[in-house]
């Protein structure tokens, strides 16, 4: 019995490192690397772009605009799988965070069907530009741009 405890106490231990918080050391790394990554953009240098948010994404797990960035970025080097998982992640904390209802959530599942799109899914691409204008609409109004710009990229999937 002792040993099943001693188990079942490692495991939480190593469970609870991997859901820690960062620390407030690792937050300012990763903020470095979204920086670094920002300057690689400008210059055009993906490859190392996607290093510096990867690195990010790894110091910070809990910070959305740094999953989005490394999802954009993988996007743009073949790996829309990967996108997704780092979308799929944004999307948790930004519902987490303020309800599955928000112009930030909406953002998301847009960044969704434009990997979609990419992808050639163009299904999975319709469902979550509607599902995207529907939220934004609800927050923001049918004449906001956001609005209108999802409404867009909505009609020109459609018709694919």
């Amino acid at each position: 019995m002792p040993r099943i405890f001693s188990v079942i106490l490692i495991s939480l231990l190593i469970c609870a490192n991997v859901f820690a918080e960062p620390t407030r050391e690792d937050m300012d790394k990763a903020a470095l690397e979204h920086d670094k990554a920002n300057v690689s953009m400008m210059k055009k240098d993906n490859e190392t772009a996607y290093s510096h948010l990867k690195n990010a994404v790894e110091l910070d797990p809990t910070n959305s605009a740094f999953l989005n960035s490394t999802a954009y970025m993988a996007k743009q080097m073949g790996e829309p799988e990967k996108s997704i998982e780092y979308l799929d992640m944004a999307l948790a904390l930004d519902k987490e965070q303020y309800g599955k209802n928000h112009p930030n959530v909406a953002s998301v599942i847009n960044n969704k069907a434009s990997v979609y799109s990419s992808m050639g899914n163009h299904k999975k691409a319709v469902a979550h530009y509607e599902q995207a204008y529907k939220i934004v609409v609800g927050a923001l109004g049918e004449k906001h741009p956001q609005a209108e710009l999802i409404k867009n990229l909505l009609d020109k999937e459609s018709v694919k």
